[in-house]
């Protein structure tokens, strides 16, 4: 069971307008996004920087959910990723599922986690 204060804290810590996204909004998209995750429906577009140190991924879905869970922002947005030597993709597809998935008791689900960790790593990009 989703905690409803750890999802309220994480929305709230987000910064910006969120005049046009509610906590049900973001409690939703979360569940959604777990369930889209498990059927590899997370579909992501991405633009890669000159440099490739950066790259901005678009989601027809979940733009504002990874902003919030990633960046600690409300945007709608394609959220931006930086480094180098790594799949971003799946950094920032795991990251935002850690954070959904830390608001629950992590250590029954211990075995979600790396269903997750698996999962991320094969959704389709454009």
């Amino acid at each position: 069971m989703v905690s409803k204060k750890k999802l309220e804290k994480i929305y709230n810590q987000a910064k910006g307008d969120n005049k046009y996204y509610s906590l049900e909004d973001f409690t939703n998209d979360a569940k959604s996004y777990l369930k889209d995750i498990k059927k590899s429906n997370v579909i992501c577009s991405m633009q890669v920087s000159r440099s490739g140190m950066t790259r901005r991924f678009n989601t027809q879905h979940y733009n504002m959910l990874l902003n919030i869970c990633y960046d600690q922002k409300f945007s709608w947005n394609e959220v931006k990723v930086g480094g180098c030597g790594m799949d971003m993709h799946w950094h920032l597809l795991f990251t935002t599922c850690e954070v959904i998935l830390n608001m629950f008791d992590s250590g029954k689900n211990r075995e979600k986690w790396l269903d997750y960790n698996r999962l991320c790593s094969s959704q389709p990009i454009l």
